[in-house]
């Protein structure tokens, strides 16, 4: 595969993790996949409250939804893409939720309050976290006048744009 292919997945250093932790954490809203009791995938947005090198933290409703698919099979996906940034995540990993009134105090907004109107100790609070075991992202620096100049380029000479971004993929 030429270093320039478009389709290259690069292996992201521990630098690259840490730049795109900080990236997703001041994007807030991603779409978590879960499945449903017949085994069929279903997507909704969640806002991500903290992130610890790998850990995202999350509240939802304590049962139904979200919780009872996750207490089904810990399996999950989570897709994040800012359109303004060039940046397209893809991550997969384990997601437990449970009561835990200390760690919702750690957590907690008056945002928070809109859906949980019973603070930390809501009895409807419960309080996720998602071990990221992997991850894919897709970052394009260019500008997009570059962008679209290298498009246009690659489709007058019947060639796959060189060098739009970067694809890099890590394990944790």
């Amino acid at each position: 595969m030429a270093k320039d292919d478009a389709n290259e997945v690069k292996a992201a250093d521990a630098k690259d993790k840490h730049e795109l932790w900080d990236r997703l954490e001041s994007l807030r809203t991603m779409m978590l996949t879960t499945q449903d009791a017949e085994g069929q995938m279903g997507s909704r947005p969640v806002t991500v409250l903290k992130i610890e090198d790998g850990r995202m933290w999350f509240f939802i409703p304590a049962t139904g939804g979200i919780a009872d698919d996750v207490n089904r099979d810990a399996d999950v996906h989570i897709s994040i893409m800012d359109k303004d940034d060039d940046l397209f995540v893809s991550l997969r990993g384990q997601a437990e939720v449970k009561r835990d009134p200390s760690k919702a105090k750690e957590l907690w907004s008056t945002m928070a309050g809109a859906w949980f109107p019973g603070g930390p100790e809501d009895a409807n609070l419960g309080v996720m976290h998602i071990d990221i075991h992997q991850g894919d992202y897709w970052d394009v620096k260019a500008s997009k006048l570059v962008q679209f100049y290298q498009m246009a380029k690659a489709s007058l000479i019947k060639k796959t744009p060189k060098n739009l971004g970067d694809r890099r993929r890590f394990t944790n």
